[in-house]
């Protein structure tokens, strides 16, 4: 499906497939320190290789701009039967797509991808610090659920609270 960004740019958002693999890693190859400051892994060839060998029962999308990926968003689906419907959301967005709404509306693309397959609810984890993807997430239906004390090392080599969010579908 198609959208057009703040500033008019048109991107395509879509299921990944296996011949996306080196656009992917491309993304998070130019991806700026900034962009990835309160991401976790993959960042590099072999976190990638394990993060798309591994999405049974899960999704993946990815934002193009004409052939360029500049968003890749993930809900993984848990294999205990205790946690079926149950999935753990991640998303990144190029630094050169932020607050132009892409971050928005790939992440409602997920969410009703998750809902037409059958999962119950989502949840993510965040930095307490990081108000604009919050924001993003809260516009695509996520609500506050918790807060883990310092729960993440940030570059700076101090502690930061995640918020703990959720959707239920």
């Amino acid at each position: 499906m198609d959208f057009a960004l703040k500033d008019g740019r048109i991107i395509t958002v879509r299921s990944y497939k296996t011949g996306d693999f080196e656009a992917m890693v491309s993304m998070f190859q130019r991806l700026s320190g900034e962009a990835l400051r309160y991401g976790l892994p993959p960042y590099d060839r072999t976190h990638l290789e394990r993060w798309v060998s591994d999405l049974d029962g899960g999704i993946l999308l990815l934002a193009l701009d004409r052939e360029t990926v500049v968003g890749a968003a993930v809900i993984r689906a848990p294999r205990s039967p205790r946690l079926k419907g149950i999935g753990d959301f991640v998303i990144y967005v190029h630094q050169d797509y932020h607050g132009k709404g892409l971050g928005t509306f790939l992440t409602k693309s997920i969410l009703e991808g998750a809902r037409r397959k059958g999962f119950h609810r989502v949840t993510l984890h965040v930095v307490a610090d990081n108000v604009p993807a919050i924001k993003a997430y809260e516009r695509a239906g996520f609500v506050h659920e918790g807060r883990l004390r310092d729960a993440f090392l940030d570059d700076d080599g101090k502690y930061h609270d995640q918020l703990v969010m959720g959707v239920i579908l």
